[in-house]
This record gives C-alpha cells, sequence and structure tokens, in this order.
C-alpha cells in the first residue's frame, strides 16, 4: 500500500471513529419522529393532534354548568396525555378572584405558546385556570383536592393558593401562575392553555405555557422527553374531588 493510500485509509478510520457515537442517537430520534411518535401519539394524547411535535390538541375539558353544580373550586383532567393529571380552578370558588390575569412566567422561556406575556382566566367571571398536577421537583402527583387550613399542610389552602406538594415540600403560588414560594421545585408549575366557548359553555384545553419534565429523570433518549414516560405513574381523581382537610 502506498503511502497516500494509507494516509487516507487513516484519516477515513478515523473519521468513522469520531461520528460513531452520534450515529445511534441519530438513528434512535429519526425512527422516533418518523415511527414511533405516528404510532405513540393516537395511545397516548387525549386528543388527535394533527400538528405533530409543533403543537397541542384541542381537547374539551368540562362544560360550565359541571363546574357550577359543584362548590368544589377544582375539576381534575388529563391533558395532552391519557395518564397525565392536571386541574382546573375557579379562583372566584376558591377565594373569590375575578377577573383573573398574571404574568406568564414561561415568557419566551420555550418554542410552543410562549409568544404572549400574560395570561387571564376564562369563564363567565374570567375566573378559571388550569395546571398541571405533577410537580416538576422529583415527578409527584400533587393534591389539589385537598383543601387545606394552612399553606404548610400539603394541599391547597384557599386563602393563599398555596398548592403544596407532599413529597418534598415544593409550594407554588397558583394566583401568580403557579410560581415557586417554597421547596426545591426549580421552576414554576407548567399551565394549560384554556378557551371558553360563550355559546355552548365549553372549557377546551389547547396548549401548555411549558413541558412538563422533572428533575428526577434522566434525559438520554427521545421516548424520556416526549409523548409518555412509562417511569411514572398517575391517575386523575373522579370530580368532584374536594377533600376538606381540617
Amino acid at each position: 500500500m502506498h503511502r497516500r493510500d494509507f494516509l487516507r485509509l487513516t484519516l477515513v478510520l478515523g473519521g468513522a471513529v469520531a461520528v460513531s457515537p452520534l450515529v445511534t442517537p441519530l438513528l434512535d430520534y429519526m425512527g422516533y419522529y418518523y415511527g414511533e411518535l405516528k404510532a405513540i401519539s393516537p395511545k397516548y394524547l387525549v386528543a388527535n393532534n394533527t400538528q405533530g411535535l409543533e403543537g397541542f390538541p384541542k381537547y374539551r375539558v368540562a362544560n360550565i354548568k359541571q363546574l357550577q353544580s359543584s362548590s368544589c373550586p377544582v375539576y381534575f383532567f388529563a391533558y395532552p396525555l391519557v395518564d397525565e393529571p392536571c386541574f382546573l380552578v375557579d379562583f372566584s370558588k376558591l377565594n373569590g378572584m375575578n377577573n383573573v390575569e398574571f404574568k406568564n412566567p414561561y415568557a419566551n422561556q420555550f418554542r410552543i405558546n410562549t409568544n404572549f406575556k400574560d395570561i387571564v382566566g376564562v369563564g363567565p367571571k374570567n375566573s378559571i385556570c388550569a395546571f398541571s398536577a405533577v410537580c416538576v421537583h422529583l415527578g409527584c402527583q400533587l393534591p389539589a383536592q385537598a383543601l387545606v387550613p394552612s399553606p404548610n399542610d400539603p394541599g391547597l389552602n384557599p386563602s393563599t393558593s398555596v398548592l403544596h406538594c407532599p413529597c418534598h415540600g415544593s409550594m407554588y403560588q397558583l394566583d401568580q401562575g403557579g410560581v415557586v414560594v417554597g421547596g426545591p421545585a426549580p421552576r414554576p408549575l407548567p399551565m394549560v392553555l384554556l378557551e371558553y366557548d360563550e355559546t355552548t359553555g365549553d372549557i377546551y384545553a389547547v396548549g401548555t405555557n411549558a413541558p412538563y419534565f422533572s428533575e428526577a429523570v434522566p434525559r438520554r433518549r427521545p421516548v424520556d422527553n416526549l409523548i409518555y414516560d412509562p417511569r411514572y405513574s398517575y391517575s386523575v381523581p373522579s370530580n368532584p374531588a374536594c377533600v376538606r382537610v381540617s
């Protein structure tokens, strides 16, 4: 073998060795986007998502009559996954707040649904908002149905609108957009964006202001980041779900 051919072969082999660690992740992502995602989405999403990774499904959560028929200020539903618990909270019932409006704590931080600065309540009193019921610290399910007398108790305190996680003490101020006011949670509680049809009284989930993820899950594969994570198991409480804790 000539020296020039040997050098060429060496360069080719060296390049192959250099890029080989990237081949498997690349193939994984290609397979996920073009294969697994199409198959997984109908199984785990609560409604068909025609926009794929670029958007969220529009999903009818409840009718305003269902919320008005109960004194409970929270109403549970799943979104955007069939096993991902979220909840509506009617601040007019929780603490007497109407025309709810606060700064979007995730404005301009993520690609989708972050080009707005404020979040406003929906419904006849503009008092209904929605949040994820999963703590962003280590993925524990938040007991928003437990109405407690003090924000220091795990559950939801009506007087302060603080939702306290029972696992490690993370505390979220719901009437300020789910911002963290105590404990180890690294970021605000994600919100579900809502639309209200005044004609029918239907309330729709149309997206979120941030993706859900927790510090507990190592992100190594595409499936760790999107659609479904089999390492967690959640349940959606039956409505009306409120339990008053003395």
